[in-house]
């Protein structure tokens, strides 16, 4: 057109500039549409400022909204976008301040940036106020501007508030559906997330992504391998696996289910992981004590060129934790910044506490307590008592009490902690004063709980539990089982003992809640299948010596998902080495 001498048209420097994302190319169609002299048209201004936010060129956008004759709320709202997208959301607030005393007339589309910035702030007054001036213009039904509204009250965790706005979307699409799941998600109401994705999916609504991925994080929280693997398979069909995002929660998912190969298979089916995948796959691995296979991932990872960040050192710290490879942490640890350019947190050297506390090296435990960088929080001294316990030193197991107890007062397994202690240096009595405390401050530890799935049904016991329909049949199989139990006197007390007030150990031993789901298991399933069983609290080591009894004389592999790991036993043996 240009060497045909055809005179460019408003229209077409519209089109071309609503295409261009490369900031040179657009600069030039911007300088030559100011020598035609087509700049100075509302339309064709506004267009030029998109182009620019697009680009990623601010200053330029500003100094294009500076110069507009006449300004639109179209320029208005680029501009704002422009603001977010470079994380300056109280400069996109000051634009809908100045819009609102200008007496502008408002859209949804304004709505919904204002409703962003305030999200990304987390600023809860200013977002409730546009909540308000939406309402006054009858704009809160709008799924435009509903659903950001539900959006911002999740990011400041006002879940009734949220709830509510969800409530008053007419018409909610899959991009609402997916930000009130997330904030279920987000607040630990995993089932709602569920029955809210059984029902869409049951209406044949239409899903994205951001639903699966959510409901993935909820199969790991709650480890329903059922639903998850339904779910997968049903994002499949669908195409609606999230890249990298989605993928690394699948392995998440299913490492957190029991089912590494699972994990592993969902890895290396990614092209080109990045961090977060790679710390998903590596976090796995450590959380069913695979050390070895963890830090060979580890290499894989540098190799790969992908660079770990503090997360992934928690999953390799771990790893170290519970196979006791003590040197291996403490070169992570003094390396991490120098070698990989990742400074250490609070978090890293409370694992590397844990790690000298569980391998009863207590005393290198306390000095890098004392001489770290950070000061002490509840984890860095509950991994010293937790130490304590299982090794039996009471002197250095009461200072980590007593600094633990004015940290946290009301942590209930600083007490259990403190419990087993006293218990197993045989100090009856203070352990019973530490349950006469627990009872004045009405302080209750979460019921210990085990579950195992059959055939798609969740079957749940808890200690002493008599209420399931093969009760008879259970408690037959552990009697046929002859356990021979240990002495009371040479075993740390259970959470299940201390709650449940229990000290004559010898009596309830049959009773705890995953032997009752192991039992229901072998009862229940094929002679060849595994045992797969969840449970929320530690497995004592009373009950873990039965598991490894179980697997001798079945033939049968147990895996049992503690509140710490996963324990894989198999001929006797576990994969912990005794070492959790």
């Amino acid at each position: 057109m240009e060497v045909s001498s055809i005179r460019s048209k408003p229209t077409i420097f519209i089109g071309l500039l609503r295409s261009i994302v490369d900031l040179d190319l657009g600069k030039q169609l911007h300088s030559h549409a100011i020598k035609t002299g087509l700049t100075n048209n509302v339309s064709m201004d506004t267009t030029i400022l998109n182009m620019y936010v697009k680009c990623g060129c601010l200053e330029n956008a500003e100094l294009m909204f500076d110069r507009m004759l006449e300004k639109n709320a179209v320029a208005w709202t680029g501009l704002m976008v422009g603001f977010t997208q470079l994380e300056k959301q109280q400069d996109a607030l000051k634009l809908f301040a100045i819009m609102a005393k200008e007496g502008f007339q408002f859209d949804e589309f304004v709505f919904s940036i204002t409703l962003k910035a305030c999200a990304g702030l987390e600023d809860l007054e200013m977002g409730r106020q546009v909540h308000g001036y939406a309402v006054k213009l009858g704009l809160e039904d709008n799924v435009s501007v509903g659903t950001p509204l539900v959006d911002f009250y999740v990011k400041c965790r006002v879940m009734e508030s949220a709830r509510r706005a969800f409530a008053r979307i007419s018409e909610p699409n899959d991009v609402s559906w997916s930000a009130i799941i997330s904030g279920y998600s987000q607040i630990g109401e995993f089932g709602e997330c569920i029955k809210i994705f059984k029902s869409l999916r049951s209406k044949d609504v239409v899903l994205n992504s951001f639903i699966y991925t959510n409901i993935f994080q909820a199969c790991s929280a709650i480890a329903d391998s059922c639903l998850g693997t339904q779910a997968h398979g049903d994002a499949i069909k669908r195409g609606l696996v999230s890249y990298l995002c989605g993928e690394s929660a699948m392995i998440t998912m299913y490492a957190k289910c029991g089912k590494l190969d699972y994990a592993y298979r969902a890895f290396e089916s990614i092209d080109k992981p990045d961090s977060v995948a790679w710390t998903a796959i590596i976090a796995g691995c450590a959380y069913h004590g695979n050390a070895s296979k963890a830090l060979s991932l580890f290499k894989r990872m540098l190799a790969s060129g992908a660079r770990p960040n503090a997360v992934t050192f928690v999953a390799v710290f771990n790893a170290c934790s519970h196979s006791g490879l003590i040197s291996e942490a403490k070169q992570f640890l003094k390396t991490m910044s120098s070698k990989y350019g990742v400074d250490p947190t609070i978090d890293h050297y409370d694992c590397m506490i844990d790690i000298y506390s569980r391998a009863g090296q207590l005393d290198e435990a306390f000095v890098l307590i004392k001489t770290m960088p950070f000061e002490p929080d509840v984890m860095s001294w509950k991994s010293l008592l937790g130490g304590c316990s299982i090794h039996r030193n009471f002197e250095l197991g009461k200072v980590a009490a007593e600094k633990l107890l004015e940290l946290d007062p009301q942590d209930t397994a600083a007490y259990i902690l403190l419990f087993n202690l006293h218990a197993s240096s045989g100090n009856w009595q203070e352990a019973a004063d530490v349950r006469k405390l627990m009872a004045e401050r009405d302080l209750r530890k979460e019921v210990s709980c085990s579950w195992i799935t059959v055939e798609g049904k969740v079957h749940r016991f808890v200690v002493g539990d008599r209420h399931h329909p093969q009760t008879q049949e259970i408690y037959s199989k552990l009697k046929e089982l002859k356990y021979s139990r240990s002495s009371s006197q040479d075993v740390v007390l259970s959470e299940e003992d201390v709650l449940h007030n229990l000290p004559e150990r010898k009596a309830q031993l049959l009773d705890h809640s995953e032997r009752l789901a192991i039992a229901f298991g072998l009862i229940s399933t094929p002679c060849n299948a595994s045992i797969v069983v969840f449970k929320n609290l530690r497995a004592c080591k009373d009950c873990h010596e039965f598991a490894k009894h179980v697997s001798m004389v079945t033939g049968r592999e147990l895996v049992i998902r503690d509140s710490n790991r996963f324990h894989h036993f198999r001929s006797g043996e576990c994969s912990c080495c005794n070492y959790w």
